[in-house]
């Protein structure tokens, strides 16, 4: 587990302690690597939170998948939010994985961001772990903040 004065163990209903960090550098001995989003040729997103999604035929905004880039054992995953303005957000991070099956990492409504500085999120897959095929991000909050997101993946050499 990191050793960093930022980390900070949440427990969920499930009562599994995950690490949640605010700052995130790479370590030393680890190379850490950009996702790209589905469909997309950048590695970071700009979003506004659209409308609930609550209306039929309509489909919000908030989620964003990133692609895993095969061949590599990661031994963390990095979100990166980083608000326009402070706000408060609803943050969902999920890893996906090949059999179709995913994992919750973290989530907590009501976090608040400044603006302009990157909250960081990590993910740690168990020891001997599948390794996701894609990250999914799924942030709310109030219609019309922006903010943008990205997600990378860090492994020791």
């Amino acid at each position: 587990m990191l050793k960093s004065p930022f980390v900070k163990a949440f427990t969920l209903a499930t009562s599994v302690s995950l690490p949640f960090v605010l700052n995130a550098p790479a370590q030393a001995d680890e190379t850490c690597v950009a996702f790209r989003p589905m469909g997309s040729q950048t590695y970071e997103v700009r979003k506004t939170v659209s409308a609930t999604g609550v209306t039929p035929g309509f489909r919000n905004n908030w989620d964003t998948d990133f692609v895993v880039p095969p061949g590599t054992r990661f031994t963390r995953y990095i979100a990166t939010i980083t608000s326009d303005t402070p706000e408060n957000y609803n943050i969902i991070f999920n890893f996906r994985f090949a059999d179709n099956t995913a994992r919750q990492v973290f989530r907590r409504d009501g976090v608040r961001l400044v603006g302009g500085v990157p909250f960081q999120i990590i993910g740690e897959p168990p020891p001997g772990a599948k390794q996701p095929i894609q990250i999914n991000t799924n942030i709310s909050g109030r219609q019309g903040a922006t903010y943008r997101v990205s997600v990378s993946g860090c492994s020791r050499q």
